[in-house]
């Protein structure tokens, strides 16, 4: 258990600062208007992993868990269809923690006077930030148990050999 705990939070660790650093690369614009400040790529990468950390760890782990359990409950016919299945989850798991996100941003910063439209928008990005983030912890889970299971293959390759 608590090596599995500590698999997790190397995980999110890693999560933090893949999702952080792409954030940083689609968010960074360095064509602003000299008159006006913008964010420099470092701020981006600082501030997102500052946010992205606290929600990977608090939730990301909690929820992580979460699936692994749910996805044990099943059978998958291939491992294409347990695959997608465990994206599906991992991106339900994401809206779940961005959509009370969401709330709290547009009530604490009275953004309810904004249009419906504005609204919606914010929302659906907002959401697919969540299921990306989520996904990106997905992803590096299934790196690092690959990278685990080469290891495991090699190291017991090498004692067969001896």
């Amino acid at each position: 258990m608590v090596k599995k705990m500590l698999k997790k939070l190397f995980i999110a660790s890693l999560s933090t600062i893949c999702f952080s650093f792409i954030y940083a690369c689609f968010s960074y614009d360095p064509h602003t208007a000299e008159d006006t400040y913008h964010f420099g790529f470092i701020e981006l990468f600082s501030s997102a992993i500052i946010y992205s950390g606290i929600i990977y760890f608090v939730a990301g782990i909690l929820l992580s868990y979460g699936v692994d359990k749910l996805h044990k409950l099943h059978r998958y016919r291939s491992k294409r269809n347990s695959y997608f299945a465990k994206v599906g989850m991992y991106s339900i798991a994401g809206i779940l923690v961005t959509f009370p996100l969401y709330l709290y941003e547009t009530l604490s910063l009275h953004l309810g006077n904004m249009g419906i439209l504005a609204n919606i928008r914010g929302l659906i990005f907002m959401l697919l930030y969540g299921s990306y983030a989520s996904n990106v912890f997905y992803h590096v889970e299934l790196f690092i148990n690959a990278i685990g299971k080469r290891l495991r293959n090699h190291t017991i390759n090498d004692i067969e050999m001896k």
